[in-house]
């Protein structure tokens, strides 16, 4: 994870970093994948029990666009997202971050106090 700080025209302080998520849920697909047997298995099943995958783990699943990272924007009065991550955003100048952030999408900044 890159971070870089910068100050936009009006004086404000911004910092910025990406997120690159990692246990995003894949099945992202309308069709249901379960059925498709291309190579159906002839060996014995290992599993048993009728959840069947290996691990459990919690999932998380992102608005279109998300699954591959996105760059924040943050500065004390908002919060920015911008989607798809810029090639190079890390040595981009500073006025190209400015730009980069005048495009980002605002999104609700979460209050400290209340967490």
């Amino acid at each position: 994870m890159a971070y870089r700080t910068f100050v936009d025209k009006d004086g404000a302080y911004w910092q910025a970093w990406d997120s690159q998520p990692s246990k995003v849920e894949r099945r992202m697909s309308p069709g249901d994948r379960r059925h498709v047997k291309r190579f159906p298995w002839g060996g014995a099943e290992r599993r048993s029990g009728s959840d069947r995958r290996t691990t459990s783990q919690r999932r998380i699943t992102l608005s279109e666009g998300y699954g591959r990272g996105w760059l924040t924007f943050e500065s004390l009065a908002e919060k920015r997202r911008l989607v798809p991550i810029p090639s190079g955003w890390d040595h981009a100048s500073n006025t190209e971050l400015r730009t980069m952030c005048d495009q980002a999408k605002r999104i609700g900044k979460t209050d400290p106090s209340s967490v």
